[in-house]
């Protein structure tokens, strides 16, 4: 038997609508088409188009094409277009009212938008894609498209280089969401899968030190569906963790299919890649220096840790807020 869930995606004509509802994907298709230059006006198939929505018709509706693939048969054409929509079209932040403040000065070129590319080239496990100015560390998926409606996510990336022109993408296993009951695809990235970067950008996890810092990032970052700390905190007080680690915070982020993590300390906004632990992008944000709760801010009870933990930060508890997520992020 198998062994994850998401990765054998066998979505028929439906639409995918994220664990985060903020963003969807779907493919429409049409078959049997005799003049490939009529192709974006006319009627395509699928759960979304349903024979009345043409390519035209879905940009118009703020769809954006991640690929095509186009197969013939007797001189007639089969095109499948994959679509994504984000229902927030921004990742800026905007004003708020609370007592923090978020300036705007972003020191990466960062955004959750998803990226959409086809893979042309494999060598060593890695692909050349034509997208310059990417951030290194930054990830996302491979899909593999069939049989006009169906999709596969097949693998993760993750950026290991990037210059002006081009960027260099390296492939590793995707088993984000575990599942033993499932069978597993064995299926390898190959030539005309489509990497999608940025994936669940905008279903993010939210490490801050009070509910005035908490309230003021989710307000800024409207783009972004954060899952709340009182879900992580009762797992750690499950398993008497009043310190996570590195591990901890990663594995609870990939298991719930949170694309980023947002950290608050020191003045600062930082956010990091879930699958690599890039900072992907920083923040300056001025907030009222007044009690910080620890590990962070949560409404679950003290979390109590165990006897047997001898873990290195369980045996730091005189470390400030910002001192512990200072060493967490490496910036110490």
């Amino acid at each position: 038997m198998g062994k994850i869930f998401n990765k054998v995606l066998l979505l028929g004509a439906v639409s995918l609508i994220s664990c985060n509802l903020m963003a969807e994907e779907t493919i429409c298709f049409k078959n049997g088409v005799d003049k490939p230059s009529t192709i974006e006006d006319t009627a395509l198939e699928g759960d979304i188009c349903k024979g009345k929505l043409t390519v035209n018709d879905m940009k118009s509706n703020g769809w954006d094409v991640l690929d095509i693939k186009i197969t013939s048969s007797q001189n007639k054409f089969n095109y499948s277009y994959y679509f994504y929509k984000e229902n927030h079209s921004s990742a800026k932040p905007v004003s708020t009212t609370s007592n923090a403040t978020l300036q705007t000065n972003v020191t990466a070129d960062f955004s959750i938008k998803p990226i959409g590319s086809k893979i042309t080239n494999l060598q060593d496990n890695k692909s050349t894609i034509n997208i310059g100015n990417l951030i290194v560390g930054q990830t996302g998926i491979v899909v593999h498209i069939y049989d006009n409606d169906k999709r596969q996510i097949i693998s993760n990336a993750k950026v290991i280089s990037s210059n002006a022109n081009s960027s260099v993408v390296e492939f590793f296993p995707f088993d984000d969401l575990l599942q033993e009951a499932l069978p597993t695809s064995n299926r390898q990235v190959s030539i005309n899968d489509v990497l999608v970067l940025n994936y669940m950008y905008n279903s993010s996890l939210l490490i801050a030190p009070s509910l005035d810092s908490f309230q003021a990032v989710r307000s800024n970052f409207k783009s972004n569906n954060f899952i709340h700390s009182d879900i992580f905190a009762a797992k750690l007080k499950v398993e008497n963790k009043p310190f996570p680690t590195k591990e901890d915070i990663q594995n609870f982020a990939i298991s719930q299919n949170l694309g980023t993590i947002f950290f608050v300390l020191d003045n600062k906004v930082f956010i990091v890649d879930t699958k690599t632990f890039t900072i992907l992008a920083t923040y300056a944000f001025a907030y009222e220096n007044g009690e910080k709760q620890m590990p962070f801010y949560t409404r679950v009870e003290e979390i109590e840790g165990s006897i047997f933990d001898f873990s290195f930060f369980s045996s730091n508890e005189s470390l400030t807020y910002d001192e512990y997520y200072e060493k967490v992020l490496g910036l110490k």
